[in-house]
This record gives C-alpha cells, sequence and structure tokens, in this order.
C-alpha cells in the first residue's frame, strides 16, 4: 500500500522599442514589453516537431459525494483528549461534554489521500480497479446553552471509494533512471492522481435513550437524554485520473522565456481606499428580489469621480 497527502495550479522573445528618434529605450517599469514567438522570414510562425517524455492522462473522472453519517458514521478524536474526566484516545469516538447544547463543524480539510489497492479489472481489458481512502479532517466546535464555547475538538472520518478508470495494458518493461530517484516497471502499470476539496455542510449531537427504558427510541428532555456521538455530513469534490510515462513528438515554438520580475511599488493607503466603490450593501442591504437577480445598490467611485468633475 501507497500512500500521498494532498493538502483540500510564456513564450518567447521581447521585441524591442524605439524612439521616434530612432534610439531604443527601456518599457515603463510597470508596462510589460511586447512578446513574439519566433517568426519565420515569410511572416509565419516557425514550428518544428520535437519528441518530449511527458505524463499521458489516460483517464480521468470526478465525483461529488454527500458523506453522512450512515456514509462515514460518527466523529473521531485526532489526538488523544480528556472530556468530561475520561480519556478518549486516538480513532475512538467522540463522545460531546454532558451540558454540551450544541455542535458546530470548522476547518474541513483533507488530512490525506491514501491509495489502498490498484489492480486490472476482471472484466474489462485495459481498466483498472482503484480503491481510495479519503481521510478528512475537521475541528468540532462545542457550545452551551447560552452559546458560549465550551470546548474545541480536532476529529477525522475516514470515507472509502472505488472508482474504475481505463489505464491501457502495459508490458513488464523495466526502465531505470535517476529522475525520481528510483528504478523499476514504469510501464506495468499506471500511476494514479487523486485531488479532493472537502466541505462543511451540518453537524449534530446524537443522543442515548434513557437507560431505563432498556433501548425505546422515545423522545426524552435534554436533563434526561445522554450524549453518544457526533453526526458529521460533509461534501467531497473529488478527480481521479490514470497517466503513464510515454515518449510524445509534439509541435513546438521554441523554449519559453518568462517576462521580468515586476517590482512592487507600495500604495498609499488613502489613494487604494478612496478607489473601492461605496459599499452602500452594507447600509442597505438588498430585498429579497434585488438579492435573488444578484443585483448590487454599492455606488462606484468612478461616479463621484464622474460628479466631481461635472461640478
Amino acid at each position: 500500500m501507497s500512500a500521498f497527502e494532498l493538502n483540500d495550479n510564456s513564450a518567447s522573445i521581447f521585441g524591442g522599442a524605439k524612439t521616434g528618434m530612432g534610439m531604443s529605450s527601456r518599457p515603463p517599469a510597470n508596462v510589460k514589453p511586447p512578446i513574439h514567438p519566433p517568426v519565420h522570414p515569410e511572416g509565419k510562425i516557425r514550428t518544428k516537431i520535437e519528441n518530449i517524455i511527458a505524463f499521458k492522462i489516460y483517464d480521468i473522472c470526478r465525483q461529488q459525494d454527500c458523506l453522512d453519517f450512515n456514509t462515514i458514521g460518527p466523529a473521531r478524536c485526532a489526538h488523544e483528549i480528556e472530556i468530561d474526566g475520561r480519556t478518549v484516545k486516538e480513532g475512538s469516538i467522540v463522545v460531546p461534554p454532558h451540558d454540551a447544547a450544541s455542535v458546530s463543524l470548522e476547518d474541513v480539510h483533507i488530512r490525506r489521500i491514501v491509495i489502498v489497492d490498484k489492480r486490472p479489472n476482471g472484466l474489462r481489458r485495459g481498466f483498472w480497479d482503484i480503491e481510495l481512502k479519503y481521510v478528512i479532517g475537521y475541528t468540532l466546535v462545542f457550545r452551551s446553552v447560552d452559546s458560549s464555547m465550551q470546548r474545541e475538538v480536532e476529529a477525522f472520518s475516514v470515507f472509502n471509494r472505488k472508482v474504475t478508470l481505463f489505464g491501457s495494458e502495459g508490458s513488464d518493461l523495466f526502465v531505470a533512471t535517476d529522475l525520481f530517484g528510483r528504478d523499476g516497471m514504469f510501464e506495468a502499470t499506471p500511476f494514479i492522481m487523486a485531488e479532493a476539496k472537502a466541505m462543511a455542510l451540518c453537524s449534530s449531537i446524537l443522543y442515548d435513550c434513557h437507560p431505563h427504558h432498556h433501548g425505546h427510541h422515545e423522545d426524552y428532555h435534554e436533563g434526561k437524554r445522554r450524549a453518544s456521538s457526533v453526526e458529521v455530513v460533509i461534501g467531497l469534490f473529488s478527480i481521479v485520473k490514470l497517466f503513464r510515462l510515454v515518449d510524445l513528438a509534439v509541435e513546438s515554438t521554441g523554449f519559453t522565456i518568462p517576462d521580468e520580475c515586476e517590482e512592487i511599488c507600495p500604495m498609499d493607503p488613502c489613494e487604494f481606499f478612496e478607489r473601492l466603490d461605496f459599499p452602500m450593501d452594507l447600509f442597505a442591504p438588498p430585498q429579497r428580489p434585488e438579492f435573488i437577480a444578484g443585483i448590487s445598490s454599492n455606488i462606484p467611485a468612478r461616479k463621484f469621480v464622474a460628479a466631481e468633475e461635472q461640478e
């Protein structure tokens, strides 16, 4: 099993500028010089075929999963902590404080993505079955009846997902290179890349039934119920790719020459502030029709400037 962690992204030759006196001069610091690709005498852009080694994507898919209690179960502790005098070990179910009235879900992020398994599909030639494990971290914030913060607990949930993608077939060709600090059979299996972004949807405290009622699911007052765990609902966006290291012949216009780094000049804070649009929405929030239509009542700063010029 292998694992990696993902923690949820030109051009050519400068043309010389000349003044009216026929003497060259450098453009102003805040103006970029024009960039042009190599040009053939007849006016055509020169291109040539070059061979490159590239990571070619053979298949890709995206997923949008709503992870609820039935999918990921209760929240689990990320570190060993004490709650109400009892020790909760890492990986154990988070038991809320006895006097917690509510819980919120904050700082949701992908802690790591584990490649659990990768093997050829038994029914479809050239396809590969991939199993991934997403470990999602977050902070549970417990609050008392008066909404004051009572306790923060670092927690996590685990979600396993299987996908099938086309990765073609490869031979058991042995490839040796010092580029990656390894050698082995690169062509036998495709490589996997997984990307993900998680977002908080909602959270709630779950309660056990009153012990004297032998597990019957009647409703009880807050004082007669015992908090047992925390339910979290998380939205997960993910993309999975299968790619291989291949040789490609591509049409090229030559090497890339980057632009010069721009110098960052300090800006007058008052000048910056005066250029901002007046946030009228803060003082007069849009009503429902305008809000739904995306109409803002902000007053652009340029209107003030135009009004002053007319005066």
